[in-house]
C-alpha cells in the first residue's frame, strides 16, 4: 500500500469510555460513532449495563455469524429497538419478527428481483444527469455534494416509489425525513425506561411531526392507488399488489404503508450518505478518483444497457465497498436471544441485547490492515478471498440482509459513474469533516467540495 494513502475523518478516540451520563446527554446522545475508546477497535467482545439493559457488543466474525445466520432463529429485534424505531418508520420488515417477518419478506421478494431492480435503472441515470447538468452552471465552484446527493436520491426514491407523485416530492418531505431519523437516533433515559413521552426535546417533537407528515401523505397516496385501475406500476403499486395477494384491503394498505415509509426514509438517506462519503474519499485521493473516472468514462462510452455499464465498473465497486467499510450505511444492528446462548465464550441471557457495530467491525485492528486508511484494494478479488464472511456487513447478513441492497448498489454506481465522468471533485481545505450518526451516518454540516468540469467528458445517451 502506498504510504500516501488518505486517512479520512473519524471522531477522536479517548483513552477511556465516557461515563453513562455523557452518553445520555449532549453530543454523544445524538452521535452514535463519537466517544468510542481506542480499545473498542481492538476487542472482540465488550459488555455494558445501561440502566436495566444488559448489552453484549460483539466484534468477532464467528459470533456475528452465529447471531445473524447460524442461530438466527433464536435472535429477534429487541423490544427497546422496536419502541425506538416503530414511531419513526412504522411496523414493517425492519422491526417485524418470526412468521410476520417471513411473510412480509416472501411477499416483497418479487419487488426486488434483478429484473425488477433493472427496471428502475433508467431513473437512476436520469436523475444523475439532471444533477450533473445543474452543476454545469456552477463549475468550477464550491458546492455541497451532500445536499446534491440527498436531492438526487430523494428524486430517485420519489420517482421509483411514487412516480413523482406531488404528495411525496415536496422539499418539506425531505426535511421531515431528516427530522424523523434524528429523533430515532437520539439516546435518552426516557426511551431506555420505556416512557419516550417524557422526552420533551425539540428533536423528538420535530421527529414526531416528521413521522406524522410522512404517514399522512403516504396514506393518502395508497388510498388513491387502491381505487385507481390504471395506477402507475411503480414500487408502491407493486408493493401494494404484493400484500393484497393474501391480505384484505385495510391490512394490505397498512403493510404497504409501513414498508413504503421504511424504503423511502432508509433508502433515500443511506444511499445519499454513501455517495457523499465516496466523493469525499476520492477527493482525498485524486489517484483513486482518476482511475475510477477513467473506468466510468470507458464504461459509458462502450454503450449498452445500464446493467452492462455497471458490469464494466469493477474498480468503482471496490471504491464503493471501501466507502461503506469506512462509513457504513447502518452503524449498528441489534438482536435479543429468545433463549440463552453463548457468544465469545460468554453466556447471553434471554432478553439481553446483542449489538453488532459495523462502525467498529469495519475498522477493527485485528481484521484489517491499517483500518483507518482509505484503500479500495481492500476489496480486490485477492483481498476479498482472505476476508471472513462476517467481517464486512454494510447491509447486514443472513436471512435479514437488507432486501434493498442491490437497488442501492446499482443506484450508487450509476450516479457516481455519471458524476465522475463529467467532473473532478476536490476537498475544501477550510471545511472540517465530522462524521455523525443518528441511525444513518452523515457528515455534520454537509460536505462542501470544489468541482471542475472534465474537458472531454462525454455524456451517455438517455
Amino acid at each position: 500500500m502506498s504510504p500516501s494513502r488518505f486517512r479520512p475523518a473519524a471522531p477522536v478516540r479517548p483513552a477511556m469510555p465516557p461515563p453513562l451520563w455523557r452518553r445520555l446527554s449532549g453530543e454523544l446522545a445524538t452521535n452514535w460513532v463519537a466517544g468510542w475508546p481506542q480499545a473498542a477497535f481492538r476487542q472482540r467482545y465488550m459488555f455494558a449495563r445501561v440502566i436495566t439493559v444488559r448489552n453484549h457488543i460483539i466484534n468477532d466474525p464467528d459470533a456475528i455469524g452465529r447471531v445473524l445466520l447460524e442461530n438466527a432463529a433464536n435472535y429477534e429485534k429487541p423490544a427497546l429497538i422496536k419502541r425506538i424505531l416503530a414511531p419513526a418508520v412504522g411496523w414493517n420488515l425492519l422491526v417485524a419478527d418470526g412468521e410476520v417477518w417471513r411473510e412480509q419478506r416472501r411477499l416483497m421478494a418479487p419487488v426486488f428481483t434483478p429484473a425488477a431492480v433493472a427496471s428502475f435503472t433508467g431513473i437512476f441515470e436520469q436523475v444523475a444527469r439532471e444533477q450533473a447538468d445543474r452543476w454545469a452552471g456552477e463549475a468550477p465552484n464550491r458546492v455541497d455534494v451532500a445536499a446534491a446527493a440527498t436531492h438526487a436520491t430523494f428524486e430517485v426514491m420519489s420517482r421509483s416509489l411514487f412516480s413523482g407523485d406531488p404528495a411525496m416530492t415536496s422539499e418539506g418531505a425531505s426535511a421531515h425525513i431528516g427530522a424523523t431519523l434524528a429523533s430515532a437516533g437520539k439516546y435518552s433515559v426516557a426511551k431506555l425506561i420505556g416512557m419516550p413521552w417524557l422526552d420533551r426535546s425539540r428533536i423528538r417533537q420535530d421527529g414526531l411531526a416528521g413521522a406524522a407528515f410522512l404517514r399522512g401523505r403516504l396514506t393518502e397516496l395508497i388510498r388513491r392507488r387502491q381505487t385507481d385501475p390504471s395506477a402507475p406500476q411503480d414500487f408502491m403499486t407493486r408493493l401494494l399488489d404484493a400484500f393484497s395477494e393474501s391480505h384484505p384491503p385495510d391490512e394490505a394498505a397498512e403493510l404497504a404503508l409501513g414498508n413504503g415509509i421504511l424504503f423511502f426514509v432508509a433508502g433515500h438517506e443511506t444511499t445519499a450518505n454513501a455517495l457523499t462519503w465516496a466523493l469525499y474519499l476520492m477527493g482525498g485521493d485524486p489517484e483513486v478518483q482518476e482511475r475510477a473516472a477513467a473506468e466510468a468514462i470507458a464504461a459509458r462510452e462502450a454503450g449498452g444497457s445500464a446493467t452492462q455499464v455497471i458490469a464494466r465498473l469493477p474498480y468503482l465497486r471496490m471504491v464503493l465497498d471501501e466507502t461503506m467499510r469506512l462509513y457504513p450505511p447502518a452503524t449498528r444492528f441489534d438482536r435479543s436471544p429468545i433463549v440463552d446462548d453463548v457468544l465469545c465464550g460468554r453466556t447471553v441471557r434471554a432478553g439481553d441485547m446483542v449489538t453488532i457495530w459495523p462502525w467498529l467491525l469495519h475498522r477493527h485492528e485485528t481484521l484489517w490492515d491499517e483500518p483507518d486508511v482509505f484503500d479500495p484494494e481492500n476489496f480486490s478479488a485477492e483481498a476479498k478471498a482472505q476476508h471472513h464472511r462476517f467481517q464486512y456487513i454494510p447491509f447486514g447478513a443472513g436471512p435479514r440482509t437488507c432486501i434493498g441492497a442491490a437497488f442501492a448498489i446499482k443506484e450508487a454506481l450509476l450516479i457516481l459513474a455519471e458524476w465522475l465522468a463529467r467532473y473532478r471533485f476536490r476537498l475544501d481545505p477550510g471545511h472540517e469533516v465530522v462524521p455523525t450518526a443518528a441511525v444513518t451516518l452523515r457528515p455534520k454540516g454537509g460536505m462542501p467540495m470544489f468541482i471542475e468540469a472534465r474537458a472531454a467528458a462525454g455524456r451517455r445517451a438517455a
